[in-house]
């Protein structure tokens, strides 16, 4: 990783954490859509409480550590203790609908940093993907990209943070008709210093064999959602 204080990186994270970016996030509630169905969330303090009480504990023990482990094995090169964070990430999805989903915008990923950036490693990194079968999970994409832009790990780590807030504060707006000032007072409320400090500082004390996150609750919603009558989202 470049000094954090060389800015150079920046602008690619922006871009790549923009909305315009297409990454598919918008066709996916992440549970929130059945989560609303079962009336767990019903207004912008349920969701706020959800994403602080749930999502953050989540990413903290699970989907951080693992974009950690799979940024330092692009960093040294190990596409083979790669593949094996790609395995163990989609194991870690107990519900095929959320599994897929990490599959679905992964793939979409990896074939943007490959068409944009014509990476070497993504490139082989993918090859190595159709040999066994499998597709890669959103985590290692996102590690591919952020090594190739230079980004300092911390800033890739509260990157990942903002983008699973907003995707589900972007859901909401169709899910429980919030508007966008409630969702940025959200988006605040779940990224101000202090919340990213505690939550950086505890993720970066998880080890490999420690790492994981059991949420019963939503990955009953989602198991609900892929045989829902009628759903706005994919998962």
């Amino acid at each position: 990783m470049n000094d954090p204080k060389d800015f150079a990186w920046l602008g690619g994270v922006i871009q790549t954490t923009d909305t315009l970016f297409p990454s598919g996030g918008y066709a996916h509630s992440y549970g929130l859509e059945e989560m609303v169905a079962l009336d767990k969330v019903r207004s912008k303090e349920d969701l706020e409480e959800f994403l602080i009480e749930q999502i953050l504990p989540s990413l903290e023990r699970l989907e951080l550590p693992y974009l950690r482990y799979s940024l330092k094995s692009v960093e040294e090169n190990d596409l083979n203790e790669l593949l094996n964070l790609n395995e163990e990430i989609s194991s870690w999805k107990l519900t095929r609908e959320i599994r897929d989903a990490g599959k679905s915008q992964g793939a979409q990923l990896l074939r943007m940093i490959m068409e944009i950036h014509q990476c070497p490693t993504s490139l082989e990194f993918n090859q190595l993907l159709k040999k066994r079968g499998d597709q890669c999970q959103q985590i290692v994409a996102t590690a591919l990209l952020r090594n190739l832009q230079k980004s300092p790990l911390a800033s890739s780590m509260i990157a990942w943070i903002y983008q699973a807030v907003s995707n589900f504060c972007s859901a909401s707006i169709k899910l429980l008709r919030l508007g966008e000032l409630a969702c940025q007072k959200i988006i605040h409320s779940c990224i101000n210093v202090d919340k990213i400090q505690g939550l950086l500082s505890r993720s970066f004390e998880v080890k490999r064999e420690e790492a994981g996150s059991f949420n019963p609750l939503l990955d009953l919603a989602s198991a609900r959602h892929e045989l829902a009558f009628s759903r706005l989202f994919i998962s």
